[in-house]
């Protein structure tokens, strides 16, 4: 799929998520804890795609869809991410399981697996912590020491790169959930050029979720008990519904 509907549909599924915390979400603690796991789903978001190229959306600051604008933290983090998480890794699994571990079209390979997004997103709140640690040193900056806001952002990040997978698993190249040990791809019939309507659609009900929920549980109709629950199992439902309207599993029996 391509990078500004990977984008939509993470950040939509956010907000589903968030949705029924809404009414303790809104204080002065929790507001820098959702922006930084709002920010670390959205690096997520395009994270797996590393493996794509250069003209990955991670390597360019132009937001895709964005008529332009511009956020440049985006190509630092993934050049970063390229140089200290993938290729350390992917050196790592040559050496390990050979050569093998590429995927015959030369996409979707080690990113785009649960075992490499785990990875990648351990090395990742690793980094994070360093750079914090470091930096905890310098006066007036000692409250960056294992702050717990690292590890919100590594949360986000996993949720935003697994996110990432399910949104491919709908399209029809599909997704080696037991790579590097099986090439089989769980697939949908999406068509990830853009073209095909499924993605809007999808984007489109989860926004209308997000806002039904926040409404009940602002509104109270619905006691704060349930926000957790709903929380996790919301999302869940409609991804299943999701993935079954993309038309997954659709057979494809070659090594890829």
């Amino acid at each position: 799929m391509k990078g500004i509907t990977h984008i939509i549909l993470t950040m939509a599924t956010m907000l589903v998520v968030l949705a029924p915390l809404t009414p303790s979400l809104f204080t002065l603690e929790s507001i820098p804890a959702v922006l930084i796991l709002i920010l670390g789903a959205f690096f997520g978001s395009l994270a797996p795609d590393i493996d794509k190229g250069k003209e990955a959306a991670i390597y360019h600051s132009e937001i895709p869809g964005a008529r332009g604008r511009k956020f440049h933290l985006t190509p630092v983090f993934g050049y970063a991410l390229y140089y200290t998480c993938y290729k350390p890794l992917q050196f790592l699994f040559r050496i390990i399981l050979g050569k093998k571990i590429y995927a015959i079209n030369g996409h979707r390979e080690l990113p785009h697996s649960p075992i490499g997004i785990l990875l990648i997103s351990i090395l990742v709140t690793v980094y994070l912590w360093l750079i914090c640690l470091a930096l905890s040193f310098v006066p007036y900056l000692s409250p960056l020491y294992n702050n717990s806001l690292i590890f919100v952002f590594g949360s986000g990040f996993l949720l935003g790169c697994f996110l990432h997978l399910l949104e491919d698993t709908c399209d029809n190249s599909g997704i080696h959930y037991f790579y590097p040990f099986c090439f089989s791809r769980l697939r949908g019939k999406v068509k990830g050029d853009g073209t095909d309507p499924r993605p809007k659609i999808f984007a489109v009900v989860l926004l209308i979720a997000a806002f039904i929920l926040g409404v009940l549980f602002i509104s109270g109709l619905i006691p704060a008990i349930w926000s957790y629950p709903t929380t996790l199992m919301v999302p869940i439902v409609l991804w299943v519904i999701f993935l079954k309207a993309s038309g997954v599993p659709a057979r494809k029996e070659v090594r890829e």
